[in-house]
């Protein structure tokens, strides 16, 4: 089957068309911290998704915790690092404490809530591939006092491995309400078998 170079492009064509006829279902796994007291640490809380904190701040311990903040776009809390700044993010190249979050299927879309701290503050979303490379990035407009902005990054297929959030440039933002569109087990089963076939035809 499939023998000659024919054959091969005739079955790769067939294939082709099954995945491009064959919906793939998928699911929002939505992460928010008002579940957990004060302090919980909840970087790996929710399947599908672990959640760290990045950076080369000193003392910055690489975990995410839940915080009660007045500021919080969704009832009582936000997502908080260890750092006296706490419940800040910042999402600068040198002296840096952003937000990350990977997932172990990748999402075709993710959404976070931003949320000023002081007035003009800018915040940034960045999504990023399998090879750590930067697939689509998201501004916010100068945010006041408590102002809301969410950030959305939709994709075309299912490529967004991880995302880091925080305030760009000398802005820190507070972060609320995450939420990643992620492919459905069956799915995951459906592009896993498609992806066999692709290799099986090619040899």
């Amino acid at each position: 089957m499939c023998k000659n170079n024919l054959t091969k492009t005739a079955c790769l064509t067939i294939v082709l068309i099954c995945f491009t006829f064959s919906p793939v279902t998928a699911a929002v796994i939505s992460i928010d911290a008002d579940d957990y007291p004060d302090g919980t640490d909840i970087s790996t809380a929710f399947p599908g998704i672990t959640l760290s904190s990045v950076g080369d701040y000193t003392g910055l311990d690489g975990l995410v915790y839940a915080w009660g903040d007045a500021l919080a776009s969704t009832p009582t809390n936000v997502f908080a690092n260890n750092l006296s700044y706490q419940r800040q993010w910042h999402a600068g190249i040198t002296d840096g404490f952003a937000l990350r979050a990977d997932f172990a299927y990748p999402a075709d879309s993710v959404t976070i809530d931003i949320i000023g701290d002081d007035q003009g503050d800018i915040g940034v979303l960045y999504a990023y591939g399998a090879a750590d490379n930067l697939l689509e990035s998201v501004t916010s407009p100068q945010l006041e006092y408590g102002e809301v902005f969410t950030a959305v990054i939709e994709r075309a297929s299912f490529d967004i491995k991880y995302i880091i959030a925080g305030g760009s440039a000398d802005n820190t933002v507070h972060l609320d309400n995450l939420a990643a569109n992620v492919p459905e087990p069956a799915s995951l089963v459906l592009l896993s078998l498609g992806a066999l076939l692709l290799r099986k035809i090619a040899q």
